[in-house]
């Protein structure tokens, strides 16, 4: 049987949401020493008292009785723990991540998706307003852009964009990336093999890669390879995203749904 502490746990709770026994005593409007008595198990609450006191701190009374892991409004810390629960950076885990992005993208439109079944719908989920964006789709892709991310967009950000769009705008040359996206440290004979680019093709892509600092070539400890190249570490995140997103947005322009219009974003040079 669970052991009944009211005192301990109204006390724990009062300290969370870091006030005085004043503060609670005037916002249950009773007295401060009432307060301190049940705080020091010298006295409980009245029964009409336990749900206003539970409401007050956003739990249930059974918690007041018994405690918990968390108030009930915690909603961090459980989410975390619940994510935390599978292996590290597993596939459970990531789905798990997903789910829970996808109730909060249909939160942010405040869509009713309460008893509406399964929320991880492929077909894509679009927001966009003067406070942010957000798209969202059931085959495994989430992504929110707060409004203020944008303030930090600027001439570095150009810099940065410039040195490896131009390079990126080649259809050959976007193959190659996907190549090594898709199976890290890869000879020239096994990209050959996989995307069946002549050798010249293939070779002049590479080199503009690597000339721009996207592509890292390294000569192999097999011999036999002669040269296996992969993605600068800089940009293969932000790569994996860029292609996700095209695909994201190519997907949903068959069908692009939630659209809140576009607003203006503060992007300054």
């Amino acid at each position: 049987m669970k052991e009944v502490n009211i005192s301990k746990n109204i006390a724990y709770l009062r300290k969370q949401k870091g006030i005085t026994q004043e503060q609670l005593a005037q916002a249950l409007y009773i007295s401060p020493q009432a307060v301190s008595k049940w705080e020091t198990n010298t006295s409980f609450p009245d029964m009409q008292m336990l749900p206003l006191i539970a409401e007050y701190f956003g739990v249930s009374i059974d918690c007041l009785f018994y405690g918990g892991d968390y108030v009930y409004n915690d909603i961090y810390n459980m989410v975390w723990d619940k994510v935390a629960g599978y292996d590290q950076q597993s596939k459970e885990a990531y789905n798990e991540v997903l789910t829970f992005f996808s109730y909060a993208h249909h939160g942010t439109n405040r869509w009713n998706i309460k008893n509406k079944g399964n929320v991880m719908h492929d077909e894509p989920l679009h927001l966009s307003s003067e406070n942010g964006l957000s798209l969202f789709s059931g085959k495994g892709y989430g992504a929110i852009v707060t409004r203020d991310f944008f303030k930090s967009i600027d001439q570095n950000t150009v810099s940065f964009a410039e040195k490896i769009l131009p390079a990126l705008s080649k259809k050959n040359n976007i193959l190659v990336c996907l190549a090594i996206i898709s199976m890290s440290d890869i000879s020239f004979g096994e990209m050959k093999e996989k995307l069946n680019l002549d050798e010249t093709t293939l070779k002049a892509s590479l080199e503009e890669l690597v000339s721009v600092g996207v592509v890292i070539e390294k000569e192999s400890k097999h011999k036999s390879l002669g040269f296996t190249y992969d993605i600068n570490v800089m940009y293969h995140t932000c790569l994996c995203i860029l292609f996700a997103t095209l695909e994201m947005q190519h997907f949903s322009l068959k069908s692009i749904s939630c659209c809140m219009g576009y607003g203006d974003y503060p992007i300054k040079f």
